[in-house]
């Protein structure tokens, strides 16, 4: 089974895939008027079964519904939420292991693979 991932922002949307058990970063996309065409690539491009989406809390999960609508209406791939919170926290604290990546810019595709990876613990894959 092959899943992408979005965690979905304002300002940028990172994406991750999987064609298994292990999530693994892809790319962050900006949010602008071309997000929906270059999701509609990525869809393309990679055939998921699924895309699973963060979902925050608040403000935040309201404007992810929002997308998540837009979104079901360029395709016909089932879409699944998820609980975001926390990603960037954890992959933050990831990431102060590695020096050479500390506040090299965003993080939004990892943080997208944490939610992935989550997604697919919980439905024991």
């Amino acid at each position: 089974m092959k899943v992408l991932a979005l965690d979905y922002g304002t300002k940028r949307v990172g994406v991750a895939v999987s064609t298994g058990s292990l999530a693994q970063p892809l790319t962050i996309i900006a949010h602008d008027a071309q997000l929906l065409p270059n999701l509609q690539r990525l869809i393309h491009e990679y055939q998921p079964d699924t895309i699973v989406i963060g979902l925050s809390e608040n403000t935040m999960a309201t404007r992810t519904r929002e997308f998540a609508r837009q979104l079901s209406t360029v395709t016909d791939v089932p879409l699944a939420f998820t609980d975001e919170t926390l990603s960037s926290h954890e992959v933050h604290e990831l990431l102060c292991y590695h020096p050479r990546h500390q506040k090299q810019g965003p993080i939004d595709h990892y943080a997208a693979a944490v939610i992935l990876q989550r997604w697919l613990d919980e439905q024991g894959r």
